[in-house]
C-alpha cells in the first residue's frame, strides 16, 4: 500500500554538491525536503516542525551537538538521522550522538535512495505514530489543578493538537480525557510539546488508561483504510 502522504526530510548543509545529490535522491524516492544551511537554524526548524528524516552534513560546525539536541527534544526525538561525512573517525561519535546511518562523502544519488529504502520501516513506523488525522472533538485538559475544555483538531497514536482558551505551559505534564466518534472514552497522560501564538498546542501522549491505546490504534487504522479507499481510483 502506498503511504497516505509523502515522507518529508530536512537537509542541513551548505555544500552545493551534497545538496544537489541528496535532493535528487529524495525526489527520486518520492519524498520532499526543506534545505537549512546551518545547524543553528536547523535546531530552530526541528523544534517547530515534525520531520521524517534529517540529512546532516558533519562538516558543518555544531553538527554532532545538533544531532544530540534533536534526540533530547520533544518534536523530533525519533526522527531518522542520516549523517554525511568524509572521515571514518567520525563514525563512533556520530552514532553515539544518535545518528541512524553514516554516509561517506562524496555521495551518490543511488546511495541516498538506498539508505532511505533501508530506513523505510523506521520512517513509516514513526510516520504512522505521529500522522495526525483531522478531528473536531471536545477534550478536557488538566494541568496540575487547573482544568479547561479545548477542541482537538487532529489526533495520532503519538499525540494531538488542541485549540485552547488559555495556552498550556510548554513542557508541562497534562492529563487528557476525550471520547472518540465511536463513543469510546479515553483518558491518558502526556506532555505539551509545543504551543503557538494562536493558542494551539501539541501534546505528546505518554500513556493511556486501560485499553485506551488499543482502542485508539483500532480507530486510527480504520481511518487510514477509509482514506486509502477514498484515494484509490475506481476501475
Amino acid at each position: 500500500m502506498s503511504p497516505l502522504i509523502e515522507l518529508e526530510f530536512v537537509l542541513v548543509s551548505s555544500d552545493y554538491a551534497m545538496v544537489q545529490t541528496v535532493s535528487t535522491g529524495i525526489k527520486k524516492y518520492g519524498g520532499k525536503f526543506s534545505l537549512v544551511p546551518d545547524t543553528e537554524a536547523a535546531r530552530d526548524y526541528l523544534s517547530r516542525r515534525k520531520i521524517d528524516g534529517v540529512f546532516v552534513d558533519l562538516e558543518l560546525p555544531g553538527a554532532i551537538a545538533m544531532i544530540e539536541s534533536t534526540r533530547k527534544g520533544t518534536s523530533n526525538s525519533k526522527v531518522v538521522v542520516f549523517a554525511c561525512g568524509t572521515s571514518s573517525r567520525e563514525h563512533t561519535s556520530t552514532l553515539n550522538a544518535g545518528a541512524n546511518f553514516l554516509l561517506r562523502k562524496p555521495l551518490s544519488v543511488d546511495s541516498v535512495v538506498l539508505h532511505i529504502t533501508i530506513a523505510k520501516e523506521l520512517l513509516e513506523r514513526e510516520r504512522r505514530r505521529y500522522f495526525r488525522h483531522p478531528v473536531n472533538l471536545s477534550v478536557l485538559l488538566k494541568e496540575g489543578t487547573a482544568e479547561q475544555r479545548a477542541r482537538m483538531t487532529n489526533l495520532s497514536e503519538g499525540g494531538m493538537a488542541v485549540r485552547t482558551v488559555k495556552a498550556p505551559t510548554r513542557g508541562a505534564n497534562v492529563e487528557v480525557s476525550f471520547a472518540l466518534p465511536l463513543g469510546v472514552h479515553l483518558k491518558g497522560k502526556g506532555q505539551v510539546a509545543w504551543v503557538n501564538a494562536e493558542g494551539i498546542a501539541g501534546i505528546a501522549i505518554q500513556a493511556f488508561e486501560g485499553k485506551g491505546k488499543e482502542y485508539l490504534e483500532s480507530w486510527l487504522t480504520a481511518q487510514e483504510e477509509i482514506e486509502r479507499n477514498r484515494k484509490t481510483p475506481k476501475s
